[in-house]
This record gives structure tokens, C-alpha cells and sequence, in this order.
């Protein structure tokens, strides 16, 4: 079994997909898999679950959700009972969250020593564990916001990274339909706009990269009131300069 929440929360066995049934039990698996190996209070979940305003009734709910959670997850990876509260033991098998951050700095590992295939190889297979947004169609509880929002940029950041090694790779043809997807999604990220120039110029396609630095000029103009950093400005002149010269 393992916990998925990089995406809608459910559970996968070898058979298929399990989705907890009530909506308080799937708030309640998120909030475990984003808060893995570490002891939650009675109260503190109760707190979290019902945004400050439990009913009287919220401890026995909160049991409840408990045993069906257990059932989804049999043995491993288990949800812990202890005089202080509950866990979820778990490791990055065992959890897609924990899973991604290993993978990401195991990509970052081999980045640093030069091995730049393998740091492409963790990378993608971390980015590819996101089916979606942190628990996506569940309502994010405050007391794990902050865990939802480092998992969502370190995302953002394994995507460039991997786009940087990719480039490094030589593979700049296959990333340009990528990064042109990408600074559609993200129009503000210069980083994948910076990409997408230098992916575009290893790929002999001069003219693309002018008029991609025209948009995003004018996009960070639009929404920001600034416009592209000394190194993207840099990196156009120069495209821009070869292309006079031609």
C-alpha cells in the first residue's frame, strides 16, 4: 500500500486505487501524509480538522476516520496509537510526498557529482509522481498549508532543474514543446522563460527566441512593472546580435 497526495488523496494497492469514503477521512489521510513520522495530538488534529470549531462529537468522529483509514492501509504503512496521540509511520515507499523529496535530492546528489543522466533520471521520475495539485479536491487544511506550499515550489524547482540538466544533456529539441507548455502555465517563472531562449537557440531557431523574449518582456512589463533579469537580457542580445550579423 502507499499514500498518494500529490494529487486527489487515495490509497494504492497492487489492485487499484481506494479512496476513502467520507471527506473528513481523505482531509484526514492528507494531513497524515503530509505530516509523516511525526506524533499529531488528539487535539491538535481535532483543531485542525474542524478549523477551530469541532463538534462535540469530534473525537469519536475522529476515531472513526482513524479505523477506516487503517482498513485502506493494512499493515504498512500504519498509523501509530500512542498516550500523545497518532502517527503515520511511513517511508518514502510508503508515501508519494516523501518519495518525491527523496528523489529530488538524490537527483541533486548526483547533479553535484556530474552525473548528469542520473540526476535526469531521479528528477523526471520524481516529477512524474504529480497527478495534480497537493491534495486536489480536498479543501487544504491550514495546520498543513505550509507543507503543501514547500512540496508545490520544491515541484516547480525539480521541474527546472531537470530541464537545466536535460539542456545539458544536449535534449534541448525534445524540451522546446515542453518549456513552451510551461511558460504558459507559469508565465511568470523567468527561469522556464530563460530555458525555453536557450533551449530554442541550441536549436538553431533565432527568430522563436526573439520573439519569446518580446513576450515575456511584456508580460513581466504587464503584470510586474520589471522586465527581464540581467542574464535572460544578456543571452537576447547576444541572439540578437547573431541574427544582424547573419
Amino acid at each position: 500500500m502507499a499514500v498518494l497526495v500529490l494529487g486527489r488523496p487515495v490509497v494504492r494497492s497492487d489492485e487499484a486505487m481506494l479512496r476513502p469514503a467520507r471527506r473528513m477521512a481523505r482531509v484526514l489521510l492528507g494531513v497524515f501524509a503530509l505530516r509523516p513520522n511525526r506524533m499529531l495530538s488528539l487535539d491538535w488534529l481535532i483543531d485542525g480538522l474542524w478549523s477551530g470549531h469541532p463538534p462535540a462529537s469530534a473525537a469519536a468522529n475522529l476515531r472513526s476516520h482513524i479505523t477506516e483509514l487503517r482498513r485502506l492501509l493494512g499493515p504498512n504503512p500504519s498509523i501509530r496509537t500512542a498516550s500523545e496521540g497518532y502517527e503515520l509511520v511511513a517511508s518514502p515507499a510508503d508515501v508519494d510526498a516523501l518519495r518525491f523529496k527523496h528523489l529530488v535530492e538524490q537527483g541533486r546528489g548526483h547533479r553535484a557529482a556530474g552525473a548528469d543522466a542520473e540526476a535526469a533520471r531521479c528528477l523526471s521520475t520524481a516529477v512524474e509522481l504529480w497527478r495534480g495539485d497537493v491534495l486536489e479536491g480536498v479543501a487544504v487544511p491550514a495546520v498543513v498549508q505550509a507543507e503543501a506550499v514547500v512540496l508545490e515550489d520544491m515541484r516547480m524547482s525539480a521541474i527546472e532543474e531537470l530541464v537545466d540538466v536535460r539542456l545539458l544533456l544536449g535534449q534541448h529539441h525534445d524540451l522546446v514543446p515542453q518549456l513552451k507548455g510551461l511558460v504558459v502555465e507559469y508565465p511568470l517563472r523567468e527561469r522556464l522563460w530563460h530555458q525555453l531562449l536557450l533551449a530554442l537557440w541550441a536549436d538553431g531557431r533565432r527568430t522563436e527566441v526573439l520573439d519569446a523574449y518580446r513576450r515575456l518582456s511584456l508580460v513581466l512589463d504587464t503584470e510586474l512593472g520589471v522586465g527581464p533579469c540581467a542574464a535572460t537580457t544578456e543571452l537576447h542580445e547576444m541572439v540578437r546580435r547573431s541574427q544582424t550579423s547573419r
